[in-house]
């Protein structure tokens, strides 16, 4: 799948880790930044109006450039493994409008691949992504 050059900027990748404190309680953390190219754009439409109701302001969609594998782990998740080796799973973070080296400011809540009818047999991966807000 080809994207328009134009159209594409570079986001980075955090991978999600839960880890616990002293104490016992769970916390999240994220590993270093990795970068990919895509395109970004404000969710909009019927389809995902129904699905995210009154969050569809928040919701942003990601196509990614390049190919990827899909390859479920031992417990079922699936895993996106992309052409640069940057493996994404719902609930990672990605920076969109912030630098490399600060939190995330979204978090992929799904991922969906679509084809696309053309000669060719290409299939896009877009990731649906929710704003982080500060009050969590």
């Amino acid at each position: 799948m080809r994207l328009r050059q134009s159209r594409l900027e570079t986001y980075y990748h955090r991978k999600r880790m839960v880890k616990k404190d002293k104490e016992g309680s769970t916390y999240e953390e994220y590993s270093a930044a990795s970068s990919f190219s895509g395109e970004s754009w404000p969710a909009s439409g019927k389809v995902q109006a129904q699905q995210y109701g009154q969050r569809l302001g928040y919701i942003r969609n990601v196509k990614i450039d390049g190919g990827y594998a899909i390859k479920p782990d031992e417990n079922g998740r699936l895993h996106y493994i992309l052409d640069n080796g940057i493996d994404l799973m719902e609930l990672d973070g990605i920076c969109l409008f912030v630098g490399e080296n600060t939190e995330p400011d979204y978090r992929i809540v799904a991922i969906k691949s679509y084809r696309f009818l053309t000669l060719e047999d290409c299939v896009a991966l877009v990731l649906i992504l929710a704003h982080l807000l500060d009050h969590k």
